[in-house]
């Protein structure tokens, strides 16, 4: 009797904790999405400048930055480096968490390397429930895999001891 109250407090729970993370995702997504945003107006401005003054692309106007004897444009130039991988990185983050599934999604999120980025977003996040049906269905199917894991113990040692008492009134 306990152990099905306790099954259901667990599954509960799961079903509440695995809601909230195709909501944290799409959170995740605009997080990104904006900051994506910011870095693409900043890499086309490096773009024009490039085009403007005769460089093949910006990374060879950042590799003559990175160069120069000036310690201000070669310090420039490597902050212009960073700003570009940080938008090569944007853009396969977008990629991933605008078609891939729950599970890379979550993969992506979760990554130890990102848990600055979750805490920010995790300064906005109100939880909610899913609209999307597929989402709904993750939720559902892994708080009950997760629920009937943690349960299993419980339900094994309570079966044990209902055989045991069977026998001791036998």
């Amino acid at each position: 009797m306990i152990s099905n109250l306790l099954d259901k407090i667990i599954f509960g729970a799961l079903l509440i904790f695995f809601f909230q993370v195709p909501i944290l995702s799409d959170h995740y997504l605009q997080f990104i999405s904006g900051y994506y945003q910011a870095t693409e107006l900043q890499v086309n401005n490096f773009k024009k400048n490039a085009a403007l003054h005769g460089y093949q692309d910006v990374y060879a106007m950042v590799e003559d930055f990175m160069k120069n004897n000036n310690a201000a444009v070669s310090k420039d130039g490597e902050q212009k480096l960073q700003t570009l991988r940080e938008y090569e990185a944007l853009k396969e983050a977008l990629a991933i968490l605008q078609s891939g599934n729950i599970f890379q999604r979550s993969w992506y999120m979760f990554h130890p390397s990102r848990w600055q980025v979750l805490e920010n977003v995790l300064e906005n996040f109100s939880p909610g429930i899913p609209l999307k049906i597929s989402d709904v269905l993750y939720s559902i199917v892994l708080a009950l895999l997760l629920s009937f894991l943690f349960m299993w113990p419980v339900n094994y040692s309570v079966r044990k001891i209902n055989i045991r008492d069977k026998k001791l009134h036998a």
